[in-house]
Order: C-alpha cells, then sequence, then structure tokens
C-alpha cells in the first residue's frame, strides 16, 4: 500500500520579537504527539519546528497540519493560504484555531477543536474517504495521553540535543480569569500514570543521555498526592528538571523538598500581583501575597531557581505598582522576573469580561496579543502609563547592574546558570523594549 505523505508544522512568526527566549532550543511537544496518531503503516510524517528551521514551501503532501499560538495566527493563516493554493487539503489545531475556529476555517479545510488524540483517527478516516469534515470535537479528553509516545524522532536532532519536553500532567485545577488553559483542557485536571511518565523518560535518555528534561505541564503540583508519588519516581533517574507550578508548592514543604530532592532546579511560577485585590479578582483567592517573600525564602533554600511572572494592568493597579514590584523583586532576589501585560486571549473569562464593559480596544492584531501591548482600557491608569510602566520595569530588571544585585541575594549554588538565563534574553528585552517605546522610558510618577 502506497503511504500518504502528512506535513506537520508549528508556526513561528519570526518577525516578531519575543523577548523571554530560552538560552537553548526547546523542543516542541504537541506536533509530535499528533505525529504519533498517524498510523505508520499508512503514513510518511514530516514535521518542522519554525522556532529552529523553515518551512518547505514546495514540499509534496497529501495533508498539511498547522499548529500555532495567537500571536503568530497572522503568519500560520499565511502558509495555511499557500498550501491550499497548491491543492493541499489543511488542518489547523491548537488553542487559538480551537477559540477562533470560524476565522480559522477561512484558511483551512477542518479544524480540530480541543485534544486530538480523541478525533484523529476518526478525520483520518473521513480523509481517506474524502469526507473530511469543516470541525472535529473532542469530546472525551484523553484520560491515557502520553501513548503511544511522542515522535521526536521526527524532529531533527538539534532540537532535542540538550532539552527533553515531557508532560505528566493536563490542565490546572484552578480557574484564573485570564488564562485560556482550563477550557481547551476541558475543565480538568488528569495525570499520567507515574510509571508510564518514568518509562517514557528512560526510553527517550537512552538516545539522548544528559538532557535537562521539562515539563510542560501547566501545574505539575495541581495534585500534590500525584506530585509527591512522581517526584519519589524521578528521584531513581537522577535527571534535572524544570516546570510550571502554582506557589502552593511553597506552602507544602514535604512536597518542595521532594522537588528539589527529585532534581528540580527551576519553576515559572505565577506572582502575578503583588495585590492581593488583584488576585482576588483574577481567580487566584488561593494565593496569599502576604506569604510572597517567604514563599521565594523557602524556594531559595531548596536551591530552586525562581522564575516569576508579573502582570500588569489589573483593575486594581495604579501608577505605584510598578515600582513597588520591581522592589519586590529586587530584594526578594528572584532570579527571573518575567513582566507582561495583561492580555485577554482568545477563550478566558477575562476576554468576555472586557468586551461586555466595553474596555476591549476594537484592533484585533493577534500579533500584539504577546503580552507586551496594552489591548484594552485600564480602570486606574491610562492605556500610555501602563505601556510605559512596564518597559520601565523591563528596562530596570535587565540592567546588568539590577541582574547582579538580585542575583547575589538568591543561593551562590545556582548563581552561573541563573546568569546565562538573564543575559541570553538580555538583547531580545531591550530589542523589545526599543521597539515599544515612543521615547526614553522613564519611571513611573506617581
Amino acid at each position: 500500500m502506497t503511504q500518504r505523505k502528512a506535513y506537520l508544522i508549528y508556526a513561528t512568526d519570526k518577525s516578531l520579537v519575543i523577548s523571554e527566549q530560552p538560552p537553548l532550543p526547546f523542543p516542541v511537544l504537541g506536533i509530535t504527539t499528533v505525529a504519533s496518531l498517524f498510523p505508520e503503516e499508512e503514513w510518511e510524517v514530516t514535521m518542522v519546528d519554525e522556532d529552529l528551521e523553515s518551512v518547505d514551501l514546495n514540499v509534496e503532501a497529501d495533508l498539511v497540519g498547522i499548529s500555532t499560538l495567537t500571536t503568530n495566527a497572522p503568519h500560520a493563516y499565511e502558509l495555511a493560504d499557500h498550501f491550499r493554493s497548491r491543492w493541499i487539503p489543511v488542518v489547523m489545531g491548537g488553542l487559538h484555531a480551537t477559540y477562533e475556529p470560524e476565522e480559522a476555517l477561512k484558511h483551512c479545510d477542518t479544524v480540530v477543536l480541543g485534544e486530538a488524540e480523541g478525533v484523529m483517527p476518526k478525520l483520518l478516516a473521513d480523509f481517506n474517504k474524502g469526507t473530511l469534515k469543516r470541525t472535529y470535537l473532542s469530546r472525551n479528553p484523553a484520560r491515557n495521553f502520553g501513548k503511544p509516545y511522542a515522535r521526536r524522532e521526527l524532529l531533527r536532532r538539534h532540537h532535542h540535543r540538550y532539552i527533553l519536553s515531557m508532560q505528566a500532567t493536563r490542565g490546572c485545577p484552578y480557574q484564573c480569569e485570564y488564562c485560556s488553559v482550563p477550557l481547551f483542557f476541558g475543565y480538568q485536571y488528569r495525570r499520567r500514570p507515574v510509571q508510564d511518565v518514568v518509562e517514557e523518560i528512560k526510553e527517550v535518555s537512552n538516545h539522548y543521555p544528559n538532557l535537562y528534561v521539562f515539563f510542560v505541564d501547566d501545574n505539575i503540583c495541581g495534585t500534590p498526592e500525584y506530585a509527591k508519588e512522581l517526584f519519589r519516581a524521578l528521584i531513581p533517574l537522577k535527571i534535572r528538571w524544570a516546570s510550571f507550578a502554582s506557589l502552593k508548592i511553597a506552602e507544602n514543604p514535604e512536597l518542595l523538598g521532594l522537588a528539589a530532592k527529585s532534581g528540580c532546579w527551576e519553576l515559572f511560577m505565577g506572582f502575578e500581583s503583588i495585590e492581593q485585590v488583584n488576585l482576588n479578582m483574577a481567580g487566584k483567592f488561593w494565593i496569599r501575597s502576604e506569604r510572597f517573600v517567604q514563599h521565594v525564602r523557602d524556594l531559595h533554600q531548596a536551591g530552586i531557581i525562581v522564575q516569576g511572572a508579573f502582570i500588569f494592568g489589573h483593575d486594581g493597579d495604579t501608577k505605584d505598582i510598578f515600582s513597588r514590584t520591581v522592589d519586590f523583586v529586587q530584594k526578594t532576589g528572584i532570579e527571573v522576573p518575567v513582566f507582561v501585560i495583561l492580555t485577554p486571549y482568545p477563550g478566558t473569562m477575562l476576554r468576555r469580561r472586557l468586551i461586555v464593559e466595553g474596555r476591549l480596544f476594537p484592533d484585533n492584531d493577534w500579533r500584539k496579543y504577546d503580552g507586551s501591548y496594552v489591548l484594552f482600557r485600564p480602570a486606574l491608569m491610562t492605556p500610555d502609563e501602563l505601556q510605559e510602566g512596564y518597559l520601565w520595569a523591563k528596562k530596570y530588571c535587565c540592567a546588568p547592574r539590577s541582574i547582579f544585585s538580585r542575583l547575589f541575594r538568591a543561593p551562590f549554588k545556582n548563581l552561573p546558570y541563573s546568569l546565562i538565563l538573564n543575559f541570553s534574553m538580555w538583547r531580545n528585552k531591550m530589542r523589545l523594549i526599543h521597539a515599544r517605546k515612543k521615547g526614553p522610558v522613564r519611571a513611573p510618577t506617581n
């Protein structure tokens, strides 16, 4: 039987300036997971991650699949239009296409709504019969996701030379107003069998030893008892790993200790705001801002690098929020601060609320949905004040003297890698600042 050819693309607009780029190539997991759903005896699958290589616009394929983030959607649509002009059917999926299917269908033949595992067998069967539908909805979120294993071997070797992307859980048990994750994953938090995770790490490590493992889970500690079981199982593997986690991990000494013992060296954590009123309005009432200093101290004592995210533009923010947030970051020694402007992504409760309140700006240029633009009317400051304050905070904390001042308050054993993280992102941060500013970036006046 002649094999059909599928060409899968993770679309990235390289003309955009994204400031928080990691120093090492980050292998995507989404399209490698989708690739595993194509029967190997029937399909020859080729993949391209535009973060590291270019799309072959002249490739011969029977089907093209494209996944992307909101900020890259216009570019992804251009790719889809190109392949359709060559009479190649195009399927789109991922967060943006799921939340904006009518828009996506102007550029593609089919949209997968939600997770691919539950719909790909039906989609491929319909494709073979010539009866491809416009949309396929994942009604039953995958329980045993992760099998078959993602086909990482289809990416070029340099994609996974340093970091192994892995997933132990899907979804998040919380429902923050600005987050699009819960709806996409069906408002369910699901966990893979721990032994499956361990076996996959072992299998990949046999081919690519000495990898750092990055768990792409939205909240790896969403269920503490599961996380403890996972961390205990990771200890014998002697790996180093990082992930996303909520600050709740810092309130559980046993869980934090197991994370450190299992090889955790960095966690990306959403502080979001130093103002409790903002946390409450965003749905993060379960986090207490008065405990932030102690949380950072506990994470540092465990030897874990803190990559802390802060959002500017909450309804409780006044013009002094920028300087107070910078003071907090510098004094606590958060190694890698990440500042973004509150962004009304498709599918979020925030976007729906701003539309109802008439505060969302009509400009719907998805390329601005990268966390660096003001896309709505703030409650207690002007749009220009929010934009300038954000740029000032970003510039202050990426200045070399600020980096060194901050890092000398953190554990010295993390100093070399923390320096690499900060200075590897310095150039793109400055490019973004210069691209956004209308004049000199000055400290906000209260």
